[in-house]
């Protein structure tokens, strides 16, 4: 009863209906990872479709059929020989495509130009955290999925919560983790400035807890600089000398004429005041530093006091905002002007009839980009969307979010904790620097037709030179480098990057292709010559 049982499951396991509904299974598979690979990117396929459980049970289900397919037809007869061969050959596939999903290496490494690089950047996600005090470092490997993710994992006081592979940034208030003394500027602003050809949004903050926002900002010639709202007053003013003083802690501003503050030159021609600051002698010297000189003439980059000349920022395009108000200089005019903004109403400046408006101001919020879970969205082979990676993290009842693109840092019971969340890497035992890149267009066209590398590489044996490009990859110590993509950056700079392809099972999947090859024109000879009719030779 037990061997017809076993008899039964090796003729099903074997049998063409079970082989039949594997491959449309695995047609099936392929049709939608396909799709997937096209619209989403080839990272969602892989964590959706070709790198999952189900995928890789299907074929280990399809191994099992040929091995079962041939057993069943031993022993071995002379009209199967070439049916031997090929499902002998799909084993040796089998076996070789196992081999590199185990120990093989895929990832990409990037070449910044005259930099020596030896990081491969592989497609697993991980979190690291640092301890810097310790000199420790702690790595969770990430799931890698396609979708939004719980992972509910807890490290000492921090709590791995939600995991978003694929997320975009959505804009947010959220309200200050902590409480903050009356006087430290807090307020952060939306604005727009347009003119009837350009129009760009930003988003300027002074609250310490922001991380996506900065307090300046550069728009080709014209740099913003947002500034605490206690100086509003005084840059809107024309006083001979064109400087004003901050006091930080009491959170006001005035001029030396004000205070009477006599201003002198120094031997350089520079000019400098001193300060009488509840007892303690400050020196400024404005047109060089911010920062006061103490008694032992030290900077006291925390000192209470700071200094600002407005002369400085006379010559190019300057714009101060200070929240609900903003400053500037007309160069026509010869003056500085302060001037309100009200929120939703245009106010001219004078650069390229430019219009500024202010869209928000908040006093005490935080301004967030939230990460959102979305599916990625690829065009012309380039992720358009879901390019971030986000991880929530509680920590002390308090949530964070750290991406890809921003590392958080924390001071958990009295120590600095900083958290990066980055794909896994691989260390190479030698090192390359790209010496030059070359890039050919389309003709009329900014589209490269084709690219190419020329890089050095550093041995035991000392440099040697490579030239790396489409159909001529660079082979060394078992990895293959080939061309794949490239980047420039505002400087107009290009990097290169290689993927990097070690494939260990790579001789017996060629082994197996030639066996199938061979296999198949084996069989049909074999048959052919079986089919074959002999000749009849008529009577005579």
């Amino acid at each position: 009863m037990k061997k017809i049982s076993i008899n039964k499951i090796e003729k099903t396991i074997g049998g063409l209906k079970f082989a039949v509904i594997l491959l449309s299974l695995f047609a099936t598979f392929m049709i939608v990872g396909t799709f997937f690979e096209s619209y989403f990117g080839t990272d969602f396929a892989n964590r959706t479709v070709y790198k999952t459980w189900p995928f890789m049970i299907l074929q280990f289900g399809m191994f099992l059929s040929i091995i079962f397919a041939a057993f069943l037809r031993l022993p071995p007869k002379k009209r199967l020989y070439g049916f031997y061969t090929i499902h002998s050959g799909l084993i040796t596939i089998g076996c070789g495509s196992f081999m590199t999903y185990y120990a093989g290496v895929d990832g990409s490494l990037v070449l910044p130009p005259n930099s020596p690089s030896r990081e491969v950047i592989l497609n697993e996600d991980i979190l690291k955290i640092r301890f810097p005090d310790e000199g420790r470092v702690v790595s969770f490997k990430l799931p890698y999925t396609g979708f939004a993710t719980d992972i509910g994992e807890t490290y000492q006081d921090i709590e791995l919560r939600r995991y978003f592979p694929f997320a975009d940034k959505i804009f947010n208030w959220l309200p200050s983790k902590r409480s903050y003394q009356g006087s430290e500027p807090l307020h952060s602003s939306r604005y727009t400035i347009a003119n009837q050809m350009v129009s760009q949004d930003f988003t300027l903050s002074l609250h310490p807890e922001t991380i996506d926002f900065q307090s300046n900002l550069t728009l080709g010639p014209l740099t913003i600089h947002y500034l605490p709202s206690s100086l509003a007053k005084c840059f809107g003013e024309n006083n001979p000398s064109k400087l004003i003083l901050w006091d930080r802690t009491k959170a006001l501003c005035y001029t030396p004429e004000e205070k009477n503050i006599l201003i002198k030159k120094a031997e350089s021609g520079n000019r400098f005041l001193v300060v009488d600051n509840n007892g303690e002698r400050l020196s400024f010297f404005p047109d060089v530093s911010p920062w006061p000189l103490g008694n032992d003439m030290k900077v006291m980059r925390g000192a209470q006091l700071r200094i600002f000349s407005k002369k400085l920022f006379e010559e190019k395009p300057n714009l101060f905002l200070f929240g609900e108000t903003t400053a500037f200089y007309n160069k026509d005019e010869e003056k500085w002007f302060s001037k309100p903004l009200k929120q939703g109403s245009p106010l001219e400046v004078p650069w390229m009839g430019f219009e500024l408006v202010l869209d928000e101001h908040k006093y005490d919020l935080v301004p967030t980009l939230l990460p959102t879970k979305i599916l990625p969205i690829q065009k012309n082979n380039e992720m358009i969307k879901g390019g971030t990676r986000a991880l929530e993290l509680v920590v002390q009842n308090q949530s964070y979010w750290v991406t890809n693109e921003t590392p958080v840092q924390l001071l958990i019971n009295g120590k600095k904790v900083v958290f990066y969340l980055q794909k896994e890497s691989l260390t190479l035992p030698f090192e390359f620097v790209l010496t030059q890149f070359e890039m050919k267009k389309d003709p009329g066209t900014n589209r490269a037709a084709s690219y190419e590398s020329f890089v050095r590489l550093f041995t035991e044996k000392g440099p040697e030179d490579h030239h790396v490009f489409m159909n001529n990859p660079l082979k060394h110590q078992g990895f293959t480098f080939y061309q794949a993509s490239y980047s420039q950056d505002r400087q107009g700079n290009y990097s290169s990057t290689l993927s990097v392809n070690v494939d260990p099972g790579r001789p017996f999947k060629y082994a197996g292709s030639l066996m199938l090859v061979f296999g198949s024109m084996w069989h049909y000879w074999l048959n052919y010559r079986k089919k074959k009719k002999p000749k009849i030779t008529p009577l005579v």
